[in-house]
């Protein structure tokens, strides 16, 4: 679950990424940044797991 968690938070990132590109808009970067922290929540995650 927490790698398609993960997995699914950095596409998310990855597209709004590209529609900041896109329009400019600078709205969409808090939710790149929030998509990245997910994701780098869950890698942490995936690293303590054993």
């Amino acid at each position: 679950m927490k790698k398609l968690i993960m997995i699914g938070s950095l596409v998310f990132s990855l597209l709004l990424l590209v529609l900041f590109g896109v329009t400019g808009d600078g709205a969409a970067l808090a939710y790149v940044l929030l998509g990245l922290l997910v994701s780098f929540f869950c890698a942490m995650l995936l690293m303590t797991d054993k």
